[in-house]
């Protein structure tokens, strides 16, 4: 059963917002998505960092502090021991036009039941045509405004896949429309620069910091098409999904190399922090 604390309270049910909300009416605001083990966020010092940076950016209150106690309230109750926590602030109501402020940021959390079997699940991507600009703020902060990777989404759809690759505008390898992409080869990590209209994900700076451990070393840099479909190994990494090997591009099968590695890494992390291997919560959950 899903559970929300807003603006000050746990509630219940339906949300009261203000008709004048900006994160409703334009999108103005940011969120976070992170994995919640043993009432534990995972990598969640990361994750609110990240909120923090960006909305000092975009000039959105923020509160560290009542933040951090809204979450302890929200989970000190919490049903169930593994569950998606999202956080999402936002800029408040406010006067219309686009430059105006909000009167009082608005924060929403809510904690949702966690599906374990959407982690280290094989993936086909089909490509689109919808780019991603490297000089956008919507592509390097994760605001509300995500449009652009919902209808990138909607059309793999439309092909049977569950998510695509998307290119930027240079024509080079970004990103799918909900993970950072990383490609295998010759003891090599290489992942798409941060200037390379990426939103730099969590466990992607999970893995790369992980890497080292392995006898891996990290390239960031632009990648050409060709090269991905020409590495030993191509894989996705995402928050709620861990790793997740790209099996075919448009229908053209991958290479599959060992990956088992490099997720037992991001689980040992996860272990560390949080008491749990991830690779043991679906066992957790049908015992229940």
């Amino acid at each position: 059963m899903s559970r929300s604390w807003f603006n000050g309270e746990l509630v219940d049910g339906l949300l009261a917002v203000d008709r004048g909300e900006r994160g409703l009416l334009l999108g103005d605001g940011l969120f976070e998505t992170i994995l919640v083990l043993n009432r534990t966020p995972l990598w969640g010092n990361m994750h609110l960092a990240r909120l923090e940076s960006s909305a000092r950016e975009l000039g959105i209150g923020f509160d560290r502090d009542g933040l951090d106690d809204a979450l302890a309230e929200l989970l000190d109750g919490a049903a169930r021991d593994h569950q998606i926590l999202r956080v999402t602030l936002m800029r408040g109501a406010g006067v219309r036009g686009l430059g105006a402020g909000g009167q009082a940021p608005s924060l929403l959390l809510t904690l949702d039941l966690f599906d374990p079997g959407l982690m280290f699940k094989p993936v086909a991507l089909s490509s689109t045509a919808i780019r991603r600009n490297p000089h956008a703020v919507s592509c390097r902060l994760k605001t509300l405004s995500y449009i652009d990777n919902i209808a990138a989404a909607r059309e793999a759809a439309t092909h049977g896949m569950e998510d695509a690759l998307m290119l930027n505008t240079d024509g080079h390898v970004a990103c799918s429309t909900i993970a950072n992409i990383f490609l295998l080869k010759a003891r090599t990590l290489i992942t798409p620069a941060r200037d390379q209209g990426i939103l730099t994900g969590v466990t992607r700076q999970a893995l790369v910091h992980a890497a080292a451990h392995l006898g891996l070393s990290v390239e960031e840099r632009a990648v050409s098409l060709e090269e991905l479909e020409a590495a030993e190994a191509v894989f996705l990494t995402n928050s709620l999904r861990f790793i997740r090997p790209v099996t075919a591009l448009d229908q053209q099968p991958l290479p599959q190399a060992d990956l088992s590695p490099l997720m037992g890494a991001l689980c040992e992390t996860a272990r560390l922090q949080c008491g749990q291997d991830p690779r043991t919560v679906d066992l957790a959950k049908r015992g229940r």
